[in-house]
């Protein structure tokens, strides 16, 4: 496997802009890691809250790429009152109207990754580029002592960007006064047009890139787990380092796009929180 550094593509942006934020700076990629849950008091619920930070990734190109690439890994993030208004590069910038003590409900626009031929020109000749998207986005999460429960609903709002789904069960175990264990499952779900953007082959694509035709169908995409530590280096600046895997659904193996049906990653990220 060839290793590059590509901190500038678009398609290098919309993995950052997924990835996840929280107190404690928790990262991921193509989709998913663990955040660590604030501890909000009286006062915390009532005000302002941001997240500043910065990191590194290490990952596959593009889904079922052979090749991967070191990502930059941005860590911003801005709520009130417990999420009634937040910003941030996991879901955008939305609200959670419906909250109660352990559950929440809520919606926002976000951004959804591109990828471009040039991303890897060895597997994507003759594939075309793929356009980001804003994303219409659905949210639910509900906590239950050391685990939450969460569920996305993501529509692009771009003709032929496609639907997305994804639910995932997230633990957090302090192993001691400053050190927290993350671990995390997750499925994730793609529609017709997410599927064939991705991993389908039309056949004017099949012309230019010599690939055989592929028609991809509506249904799983993907499942992962991702196991992570955060270290509290004080009050405010906290150290993450997080590794995932995701496996594609074995009918995605047809693909003549898909090189390997495993995509490992790892994040490692500092973040400042006031």
């Amino acid at each position: 496997m060839k290793n590059k550094v590509n901190l500038l593509s678009p398609a290098l942006f919309g993995v950052c802009c997924l990835l996840p934020l929280s107190q404690a700076g928790a990262q991921q990629s193509i989709q998913p890691v663990p955040e660590v849950a604030s501890t909000h008091t009286s006062e915390q619920a009532s005000s302002w809250h941001y997240v500043v930070g910065a990191g590194a990734g290490y990952m596959p190109v593009y889904e079922g790429a052979d090749e991967f690439e070191v990502i930059p890994v941005p860590v911003l993030s801005a709520e009130y009152k417990n999420g009634l208004f937040f910003a941030n590069v996991r879901h955008g910038i939305g609200s959670y109207p419906l909250r109660g003590e352990n559950y929440k409900l809520g919606l926002s626009i976000g951004y959804g990754s591109g990828r471009d031929e040039k991303d890897d020109r060895k597997n994507l000749q003759g594939m075309g580029d793929i356009d980001p998207s804003a994303m219409a986005n659905l949210l639910a999460e509900y906590d239950w002592a050391m685990f939450t429960f969460s569920a996305k609903l993501s529509a692009g709002l771009s003709e032929g960007y496609g639907t997305t789904a994804e639910l995932k069960t997230e633990a957090r175990y302090p192993l001691s006064s400053s050190v927290i264990l993350m671990a995390a499952v997750a499925a994730n779900w793609g529609d017709e047009d997410y599927m064939n953007s991705r991993f389908g082959v039309t056949a004017e694509q099949a012309v230019l890139s010599g690939y055989s035709a592929f028609q991809a169908e509506a249904g799983i995409r993907s499942v992962g787990l991702s196991l992570g530590f955060t270290y509290l280096l004080s009050k405010q600046w906290n150290l993450t380092l997080l590794a995932k895997a995701d496996k594609l659904n074995g009918e995605l193996m047809d693909s003549p796009l898909v090189k390997e049906d495993v995509l490992p990653a790892v994040f490692l990220t500092t973040s400042y929180r006031f």
